[in-house]
């Protein structure tokens, strides 16, 4: 019994001491899998919590006090939380650390214009300033007093617009609901001048403002950028909306009466130009409107003769709008390419069959006219423009010479015939003589 005794002490002694030392190998263990990426929070798609914060929001009046019982609603990129206001004026929001957060108050007395913004978010206290209720209703008349419909209405704030619109068929506009404080009021429409003047809006204030009509002149001059310096482009055409069309001048210019603080539609327009179109703001002073035009793309084809011998050389030239050498352009005899034109924008070519023959030049985005050229087997011979006919003159005749009515005539013969023949019948007459003698 002793001797199992002896045996157990040293067995109870190894269970007592692996017990006290169970926990620290487990610690020891986990930490070491843990930063080894095995079995580690890590590994098991756990992520730590976006850390938070507390937001301490105190609202409160222009003169300080606290308000209560205000409803505060703090958004930021994908959240949001609510809160309300305790006696004390103040109310606990947690939101993400460093976020950017917006706070609005909504309270049946009191109105903020716009949300508080808090940046990059902590453990902080943020005062938050509300004002009683208020609203401004505009009124806008011409010069007969007459209601102005669509004029544009702007409340601004500290410089910043607190409320944009547009009065109604008579002429008013109301603001809704915003804080009672001092405003800068602007009202302008398109052919009346601007209105500028502050206002004080309390519970429910309305304000009347008289505009003014208005026209200033406009100067455009229209230009050929391209040359340097630019060249003006003459009887351009000028569509301006209110004003009409009208036409530049041989220095590229053009004058136009136009209504003040408007926002007018421009396009100009000329043969062998493109378009341009774009929006002119008119103000309340004259200016000077700059346009510019280009010719419109396009390719030019010339050769040196458009009636050669067959296989005779010809030199085809190309170029732009501008007169400039296209070099790279395909040339095509009869829609066959027979080449592409070099650095000077020419190639050489030979035609080898007769007729017409029809020649273009073409580029990757454009295409010239057709050319007509003709080709023939035998040059023919033009008289040049300096020759001048020369009148044949007319045959001389020769007076007839009139018989006297006693002379006779022969068949056939004239009177020199007649005395030829008379001469030689006398000679014969003296050669017979002469041979009967003999």
């Amino acid at each position: 019994m002793s001797s199992m005794r002896l045996h157990m002490r040293p067995l109870l002694i190894a269970t007592v001491v692996l017990l006290v030392l169970a926990p620290a190998v487990g610690a020891v263990s986990n930490g070491t899998v843990g930063a080894a990426g095995v079995g580690g929070p890590d590994s098991t798609g756990t992520h730590a919590q976006t850390a938070t914060v507390t937001l301490t929001i105190a609202v409160q009046a222009p003169d300080g006090d606290p308000v209560t019982d205000a409803a505060l609603t703090a958004s930021w990129e994908n959240g949001s939380a609510t809160a309300t206001t305790a006696g004390n004026g103040r109310a606990f929001v947690d939101v993400p650390a460093g976020a950017t957060v917006e706070v609005s108050v909504d309270h049946p007395e009191y109105v903020r214009n716009a949300p508080f913004v808090v940046e990059n978010a902590s453990e902080d206290t943020v005062s938050i300033t509300v004002r009683q209720r208020g609203s401004l209703t505009v009124s806008a008349e011409d010069d007969r007093g007459d209601a102005v419909a669509d004029a544009r209405v702007i409340v601004r704030a500290d410089g910043a617009v607190v409320v944009n619109g547009r009065t109604n068929d008579d002429g008013r506009f109301t603001t809704g609901t915003i804080e009672q404080r001092s405003y800068s009021l602007t009202v302008v429409k398109q052919g009346y001048y601007r209105v500028n003047r502050d206002v004080d809006v309390g519970e429910s204030s309305r304000e009347s403002v008289a505009l003014e009509r208005g026209s200033v002149t406009f100067s455009f001059e229209v230009f050929d950028d391209r040359f340097d310096p630019p060249e003006p482009v003459e009887n351009a055409q000028l569509t301006l909306e209110t004003a009409g069309t009208f036409r530049t001048l041989q220095n590229g210019e053009a004058t136009a009466q136009v209504p003040v603080n408007a926002e007018l539609d421009l396009e100009v327009t000329k043969e062998g130009y493109e378009t341009v179109s774009r929006t002119v703001s008119v103000e309340e002073s004259a200016r000077t409107v700059s346009v510019n035009l280009s010719r419109t793309p396009g390719l030019n084809v010339t050769v040196v003769n458009d009636r050669v011998l067959v296989g005779e050389r010809n030199v085809v030239t190309v170029t732009d709008a501008y007169g400039d050498p296209v070099a790279d352009a395909r040339v095509l005899v009869d829609d066959e390419v027979v080449g592409r034109t070099g650095g000077e924008g020419t190639l050489t070519i030979r035609l080898e069959d007769a007729g017409n023959r029809t020649l273009v030049a073409e580029t990757d985005d454009l295409t010239s006219d057709p050319r007509s050229i003709a080709v023939v087997r035998e040059r023919t011979p033009t008289p040049t423009p300096t020759e001048t006919a020369t009148e044949t003159p007319a045959p001389t005749t020769t007076p007839e010479t009139t018989e006297p009515e006693s002379s006779t005539s022969f068949p056939g013969f004239t009177p020199v015939s007649a005395v030829v023949a008379i001469a030689a019948l006398a000679g014969a007459a003296v050669l017979a003589a002469n041979r009967r003698d003999d």
